[in-house]
């Protein structure tokens, strides 16, 4: 059965083998720069409802503006079968991190697979706890260019991944349409639904009304792979508080545990944020 992932959960899905090649698949599509907002046509702008990019900014500003943040997440992803068929399957995760440099990750599928991952600094760990397996590997300084890094990596899309960086303004740049759909509730909580455009990526989110503008739900719809799959994650359980624990973002070899080599890709390649 194929259960290979279109949208893998964000920084974990990276498969823990003795040796990761780099080389994109010629198979793969094109990742394509959605035009910038100089070269849309006059017309084009007008499907950019302001007021929809208004909420998106408060969110996103309110994000950013948080020197640390943590969520849990429960993520229902498709996976085209060659026969046309599609199949969903599910993960849940949770995300800690803290600015500029911190950063801890868990992913249970609901397969059994349970992956960690912890960055400090200047050290990656990633441990596949369901297969005993562990690597580490150097990465820049700063949490931006090591999602860049880990986008680079994996190569496939990382939707929650663009809610960690430290400027999130290229979800605005990258929306060729934008909407307000209206008002939604979600487990009791009153939330604005937005929708939005890419060039080749449907993409919606819910935020949260209140003087905590969270981002509750986000859904895509992957309009250049056969199909469209489709992916939703519902996130809850956010928290900003004062401190984290240093141990949170320490890495522990487990017991038994067996190193393997990761090939990492060229640095330097940074693009001020992941694709949406």
């Amino acid at each position: 059965m194929k259960k290979t992932f279109w949208v893998l959960w964000p920084l974990l899905c990276l498969i823990l083998y003795p040796a990761i090649s780099t080389q994109a698949d010629e198979t793969s599509p094109d990742k394509t720069v959605a035009p910038s907002m100089k070269e849309l046509e006059p017309d084009a702008e007008e499907m950019r409802d302001q007021e929809a990019l208004t909420e998106l900014k408060k969110a996103t500003d309110f994000l950013v503006a948080q020197p640390r943040f943590s969520f849990k997440a429960r993520i229902f992803y498709d996976v085209i079968q060659d026969d046309g068929r599609r199949l969903q399957f599910e993960k849940t995760g949770e995300i800690i991190l803290q600015r500029p440099n911190r950063l801890y990750v868990e992913s249970r599928h609901d397969d059994g697979v349970l992956r960690k991952l912890w960055y400090q600094g200047e050290e990656l760990s990633i441990a596949d706890l369901s297969k005993n397996l562990h690597t580490q590997v150097k990465a820049p300084s700063n949490l931006d260019e090591t999602l860049d890094m880990l986008e680079g990596l994996i190569r496939e899309p990382q939707p929650l991944a663009d809610l960690l960086y430290s400027d999130l303004s290229h979800l605005e740049e990258h929306a060729i349409e934008a909407n307000i759909v209206g008002d939604s509730l979600l487990d009791g909580q009153p939330c604005l639904h937005l929708a939005f455009r890419g060039e080749t990526l449907d993409w919606q989110i819910w935020v949260e009304q209140s003087d905590t503008p969270f981002i509750r739900k986000v859904a895509l719809s992957y309009r250049e792979f056969p199909g469209h799959p489709q992916y939703v994650a519902l996130i809850n359980d956010w928290t900003t508080p004062e401190q984290f624990s240093d141990e949170i973002f320490q890495f522990t070899v487990p017991q038994g545990s067996q190193w393997i080599k990761v090939l990492t890709s060229r640095t330097g390649l940074a693009r001020n944020g992941g694709q949406p």
